[in-house]
C-alpha cells in the first residue's frame, strides 16, 4: 500500500478502503443467501441495507461528483486524458448501477425482499461490487498516484478544502 502525502489522496484512499469493507460485507451476504433472501429484520442485514442506501445517496454520489468536478480537469491538464476518461465511463455506469441497488435496498428495509427483488438485488449488487472494486483498483494505482506528482501544497489544500466541505 502506497502511502499518500498529499491530504485529498489520503482523504480519497480511506474513503476507497471504506467502501471496500462494504462492498465486502455485500459479497459475504450474497454468498451466504445464494437460494433464498436473508431476513430484512436481523441486525445484521438491516445495517447492511442502510448502509448500502447511505453509501450510494452520499458517499459515492459526492465522492464521483468531486473528482469530475475537480480533479478531472487538473489531470487531464497534466496529461493523463486517457486515464481520466476510463474512470469518468466507470462513473457514467456505476453511478446509476449503484442508485439501483440502494432503492431496492430502501424497498427491502420497508418490506422485505420477494423473490423477484431478492433476485434483482443479488444480480445488481453483485455487478456493483465487481465494477467498484475495480473501479477503486484503478484509482489507486493510477489517479492517487497522479495526484501526488500533479499537485503542490497550495492546489491540494485548495482541492482537500473543497472536498472536505462537500462532504
Amino acid at each position: 500500500m502506497m502511502e499518500y502525502t498529499r491530504g485529498i489522496a489520503r482523504m480519497l484512499h480511506e474513503e476507497h478502503m471504506a467502501t471496500i469493507a462494504l462492498l465486502e460485507r455485500i459479497e459475504a451476504t450474497l454468498a451466504a443467501h445464494r437460494k433464498a433472501a436473508p431476513d430484512t429484520a436481523s441486525p445484521e442485514i438491516t445495517s447492511l441495507l442502510g448502509d448500502i442506501a447511505s453509501a450510494v445517496d452520499n458517499e459515492v454520489s459526492v465522492h464521483f461528483a468531486f473528482e469530475q468536478d475537480h480533479l478531472f480537469t487538473r489531470l487531464r491538464d497534466g496529461g493523463d486524458t486517457g486515464m481520466t476518461h476510463i474512470l469518468q465511463g466507470e462513473h457514467d455506469v456505476i453511478l446509476p448501477l449503484g442508485k439501483q441497488v440502494g432503492e431496492i435496498a430502501r424497498g427491502a428495509l420497508s418490506g422485505g425482499f420477494d423473490d423477484n427483488a431478492w433476485s434483482e438485488f443479488r444480480r445488481l449488487a453483485g455487478e456493483l461490487a465487481e465494477r467498484m472494486i475495480s473501479h477503486i483498483q484503478k484509482e489507486e494505482m493510477g489517479m492517487l498516484p497522479a495526484l501526488e506528482d500533479l499537485l503542490d501544497d497550495e492546489a491540494d489544500m485548495e482541492v482537500s478544502g473543497v472536498y472536505a466541505g462537500m462532504r
